[in-house]
Parts: C-alpha cells; sequence; structure tokens
C-alpha cells in the first residue's frame, strides 16, 4: 500500500481520471468551501465512508495547510486503501492555486 504527497497540478490530474478526494476540515470551513467533489469524513461519518469506499481507487486527503492530512491518509493506507496521499500544502495550496490561473 502506498502513502504518499501530492501537489496540487497532480492531484488535478488525479481528480480528472477519477481520484477518491476527502476534506477532513470542520464542517463549517467545508461548507464554506471545499473541492469539487470531496466527501467531507469526520468522526461521525467515517465509519460508513470506510464500509463503501472503494479501496482500489487512489484516495486524496486534504486538511487545511497539509499537516493533519498526512495523518489520515496514513489512517486510511492502514485501512485497505492501495495508494493513499496527502495534498501539499491542504486547502490553502488548491485555493492559491486557482486564483494564480
Amino acid at each position: 500500500m502506498t502513502c504518499g504527497l501530492v501537489d496540487v497540478d497532480s492531484a488535478r490530474e488525479m481528480i480528472a481520471y477519477k481520484a477518491q478526494i476527502v476534506d477532513i476540515r470542520d464542517q463549517m470551513s467545508y461548507a464554506a468551501a471545499h473541492i469539487e467533489n470531496a466527501v467531507h469524513i469526520s468522526n461521525e461519518n467515517i465509519q460508513d465512508f470506510l464500509q463503501k469506499a472503494d479501496r482500489k481507487r487512489p484516495l486524496i486527503v486534504y486538511c487545511y495547510h497539509g499537516n493533519a492530512s498526512k495523518t489520515a491518509a496514513a489512517f486510511f493506507s492502514d485501512h485497505g486503501f492501495e495508494k493513499t496521499y496527502s495534498l501539499e500544502g491542504g486547502f490553502e495550496a488548491w485555493s492559491a492555486s486557482r486564483k494564480e490561473k
């Protein structure tokens, strides 16, 4: 099983090819803005996600700045996801890259 880092541009490519994307920020932050098609994961719904998710598809995890998502990506890897990634720089990097374009 793989657990690594992915930059914003690579993440965009992976998402275009149907990688799963998980947001681990708080509900208010997710509601305010999130990456399109991201699933918000919290303590309340993580078990449901683990039961239903496709563990063979790559999984990208993001948080605010890319720190907590490293631990979360390792957690998903430990739970059988074959390829898990933490988004470098988190949602802040994603948002900044959108403003540059």
